[in-house]
């Protein structure tokens, strides 16, 4: 007796996967990715809006080393590059946010939408 194809998302499910499976999981990709980039700009703003230069040096918010991060900029970064941060500035850490989410394969994106408990009208399939 043929075991009946499991489908997720009104995709059916096979191994190896199906074109219709990596679209699905590309197309959602993209959205995460842009969700997670929204999430980590915002904080970044809501931080830089509250810095203050207190020896009135010049100093960017960029420039300033990243133990001054908000704790939800720490939040998202440790979510994307699973390590921690001590002797960089904060353009460092962003810039290697940034590369880090780019490049991030599905199965990471699957595991980051759980962390950062991101809300999607659907979600990768293939992965269980």
């Amino acid at each position: 007796m043929k075991k009946e194809a499991k489908v997720e998302f009104g995709i059916e499910i096979v191994k190896p996967w199906s074109t219709a499976m990596y679209d699905h999981n590309e197309t959602l990709a993209e959205v995460v990715k842009n969700e997670v980039a929204r999430m980590w700009e915002e904080a970044c703003k809501k931080a830089e809006a509250e810095f203050v230069d207190e020896d009135d040096l010049g100093n960017e918010f960029a420039d300033m080393q990243w133990d001054g991060a908000s704790s939800e900029m720490v939040e998202i970064q440790k979510a994307i590059t699973y390590y921690s941060y001590s002797n960089q500035s904060i353009g460092e850490v962003a810039e290697e946010v940034g590369t880090t989410l780019e490049d991030m394969p599905l199965y990471q994106l699957k595991e980051l939408v759980e962390e950062l408990d991101i809300k999607l009208d659907t979600g990768f399939v293939g992965f269980n």
